[in-house]
């Protein structure tokens, strides 16, 4: 459990990256501070699914999910988002390492 959640992890923090660069190229051309929301970047690369799952929130779950909180987050930086869900996951699926017990004699 802990290796798909290392790759998941993985795989989130690359997508994040690649949209801090493209949203650091934009601004580098605008001269200015440009951060695209992540509704922007999930129309643009998958139109009508915004749509749908507003949808099926709204019918399935509670119509109070959508619109406080998952607007608010779609209305964030898309590299915010999901860079903080490849930190949670990779937070998560961390090895335990061991503690050792250093004695003073050991100095």
């Amino acid at each position: 459990m802990r290796v798909v959640m290392r790759i998941l992890a993985a795989a989130f923090l690359a997508l994040a990256l690649v949209l801090l660069v493209a949203d650091g190229t934009a601004m580098l051309a605008a001269n200015a501070f440009i951060a695209t929301p992540l509704a922007t970047t999930i129309s643009n690369l998958l139109p009508g699914t915004l749509e749908t799952f507003q949808s099926a929130i709204q019918q399935n779950v509670h119509p109070l999910l959508w619109e406080p909180t998952i607007t608010t987050l779609l209305g964030w930086p898309g590299w915010v988002v999901i860079g903080g869900i490849g930190l949670v996951l990779a937070v998560l699926g961390r090895s335990r390492s061991r503690r050792r017990m250093v004695s003073i004699d050991q100095f």
